[in-house]
């Protein structure tokens, strides 16, 4: 089984310039646990997870130093990760490690450097259990 034949190809994305906050409204709204994160011409950038997203300095700054933070720190591209992707021909069991290494529960999976659909454990786990 391959990525392409589990894969979901209704995505959403993020720009890097969004705000954690706004990311956050989006994985509640649809219940997503990661979220590609693309430039202005769709590419593939970085990717968000829920994880990233609670590690993010908060802005209420820093209790000890009572520094406040820079609202550059507050974005999706201060927090996301880079270098994630799959191809379309992945192989399931080569995805699902990848994203038990990466700490992550889901997958973009790229086609010329752009996000076609994702890849979840949720995805894997139901492959498993048919295979």
């Amino acid at each position: 089984m391959r990525a392409r034949d589990i894969m979901t190809t209704h995505t959403i994305a993020v720009l890097p310039t969004a705000t954690i906050d706004e990311a956050a409204e989006v994985m509640a709204a649809h219940g997503f646990t990661t979220l590609p994160v693309v430039d202005s011409t769709g590419q593939l950038v970085g990717l968000l997870s829920e994880a990233d997203v609670v590690r993010a300095p908060r802005p209420s700054g820093d209790p000890d130093t009572g520094v406040m933070l820079d609202r550059h720190d507050r974005t999706v591209s201060a927090a996301m990760r880079t270098g994630l992707g799959a191809h379309p021909d992945a192989d399931v069991a080569g995805l699902a490690r990848r994203m038990a290494e990466a700490g992550i529960r889901s997958l973009p999976v790229l086609a010329d450097g752009r996000v076609i659909g994702m890849v979840t454990f949720q995805d894997v786990l139901r492959t498993l259990g048919t295979g």
